[in-house]
């Protein structure tokens, strides 16, 4: 497999507020170069420790394909090697539209109104 980038979106949370399901809030950082051969789920909590997360506060990681818009329909829990798999196919997939894939980290909110 090659490498390919992967979309982060990381501290803020998932709401139908608006209607659809949407992740609002947060923050957005793309990481270049992820290494297909290598990219697991602790992979995954690897690249966010970088950011200051903690495995312990993240309650669940999802991804997407970018080229689908709806998440209620479209959003996959990450948690395993095919799911690892199934990323990296869908950055192969868009390989000739930028090569990336989603990654939506859900965080416990602590403190709090």
């Amino acid at each position: 497999m090659a490498y390919f980038k992967l979309k982060v979106y990381h501290g803020g949370f998932f709401t139908y507020r608006n209607g659809p399901l949407e992740y609002v809030g947060g923050e957005t950082t793309m990481i270049e170069e992820i290494d297909g051969d290598r990219w697991s789920v602790f992979e995954a909590y690897a690249e966010l420790k970088q950011f200051g997360y903690v495995e312990e506060n993240i309650p669940s990681l999802w991804f997407k394909d970018p080229t689908h818009e709806d998440l209620e329909k479209n959003l996959k829990l990450f948690k395993s090697d095919a799911d690892s798999i199934a990323m990296c196919k869908i950055a192969e997939c868009t390989r000739l539209r930028k090569s990336r894939c989603f990654l939506l980290v859900d965080t416990l909110m602590l403190g709090g109104s």
